[in-house]
């Protein structure tokens, strides 16, 4: 009885329910979900990814307790998951919620593009899975995000609390050093863009901040290291390190935080995570393509205040557009659109910053062919208009 409106949560969306502890073991499985058991087990066994797999759904965990409640995330091996914390208070979790798996491409494209171009399989393996791919559902955008917040209801109606807004880290009177939101943010989009200086810059700032805040308490010492550790992760993927990889080394570290018993260990071995998760965001010495994204940024940056298309990013580096687009996405894990948008963005914020310069001007100086199109992309990245977000910074200077 006590998890009832989880398999009634599970009925109505037709997509499976679990409770997973931090350790990765099942408390609860939904009617839909032990229904597709079986032929998710033999996807992950063909695709080689039930522990990949595993460990993506023990980060995703933390994710969500981090990030307010609700998290959407894709395993290595392609399938959806939205999780939500199951935790009276947010800064300690041992239990999340978690709806899916399920697909937010077509199974067709699924099996034909994310799976059979890059895993080799044989003839009885793929016709199991064609017959079988569709006990996973095949979601909407819109869908998945109203799933999420049912899923986030759900627990807090489970937990017995009041449905409230869960309030952002702020920076308190005793808390004189604690980094901002505004600081990660600023960290995921200079990693993603390819800003190097600055992305390590904010990172040590970051970092200096968590040890002076916490000062000599171990506790809450080692509670900021948590965070930030999740944090590097988060900037790594975003900059194009390995996924694997990179929820290998959180998975790790997390577990080998609670060993640590002084202040003096927990420094060093947080300076020894930042240098490896930077070393793994920066590092494309690996790739083969590693002259071809390092130009093509260059080229971008160099000309985004112009009108650039992809034709002339593909001309800058001698590929034509359909191969350069492919091998970018690949490299970075973004289009070069994105990529020229967020660099786009994250120069108008700085001129945003400069109340000298006039607002009707930023759209020109920064590459946007019309004020109004400026302002959608800026407040469908931001979520803000640039009016709203110059405003907040006078506000926040006074």
């Amino acid at each position: 009885m006590a998890f009832t409106v989880f398999e009634h949560l599970s009925i109505a969306t037709d997509i499976g329910v679990t409770i997973m502890n931090v350790n990765g073991e099942m408390k609860f499985k939904s009617s839909k979900y032990k229904a597709s058991a079986e032929f998710l087990s033999t996807l992950l066994d063909a695709l080689d990814a039930t522990e990949s797999d595993r460990i993506a759904l023990i980060y995703g965990c933390y994710q969500a307790r981090r990030f307010g409640g609700r998290y959407i995330f894709m395993t290595p091996s392609g399938l959806t998951y939205c999780v939500s914390p199951l935790a009276q208070d947010f800064s300690e979790m041992e239990e999340a919620l978690i709806a899916g798996p399920f697909l937010m491409t077509e199974h067709n494209e699924y099996l034909d593009i994310d799976i059979l171009e890059h895993h080799e399989l044989s003839d009885s393996v793929v016709e199991v899975l064609r017959s079988g791919i569709n006990t996973i559902p095949f979601r909407l955008p819109t869908q998945v995000q109203a799933l999420s917040e049912l899923l986030f209801v759900s627990s807090v109606y489970h937990l017995g609390k009041r449905i409230v807004p869960i309030p952002e880290f702020k920076q308190t009177d005793t808390d004189t050093f604690a980094y901002s939101i505004e600081q990660e943010n600023e960290l995921l989009v200079s990693v993603s863009i390819g800003d190097v200086n600055t992305a390590s810059a904010v990172l040590n700032d970051i970092l200096g901040k968590t040890l002076l805040g916490a000062g000599n308490n171990f506790e809450v010492l080692r509670s900021r290291v948590v965070e930030l550790t999740v944090l590097l992760s988060r900037a790594s993927l975003k900059g194009g390190a390995n996924l694997d990889a990179i929820f290998g080394l959180n998975y790790g570290y997390l577990r080998e935080i609670d060993a640590l018993s002084s202040v003096d260990d927990i420094v060093a071995w947080v300076n020894d995570v930042m240098h490896r998760f930077v070393q793994h965001v920066f590092d494309y010495a690996n790739s083969k393509y590693v002259d071809v994204i390092f130009k093509s940024m260059a080229y971008i940056k160099e000309n985004y205040t112009n009108k650039i298309s992809l034709q002339d990013v593909a001309d800058a580096v001698h590929l034509n557009v359909t191969y350069f687009s492919k091998v970018f996405k690949d490299e970075t894990g973004q289009t070069p659109g994105n990529y020229i948008t967020s660099l786009r963005i994250e120069e108008s914020k700085k001129l945003l910053k400069n109340m000298s310069i006039n607002m009707a001007d930023i759209p020109e100086l920064i590459g946007f062919e019309s004020q109004s199109y400026f302002i959608q992309i800026f407040k469908k990245a931001v979520g803000c208009t640039p009016g709203q977000y110059r405003r907040k910074l006078l506000q926040d200077a006074r």
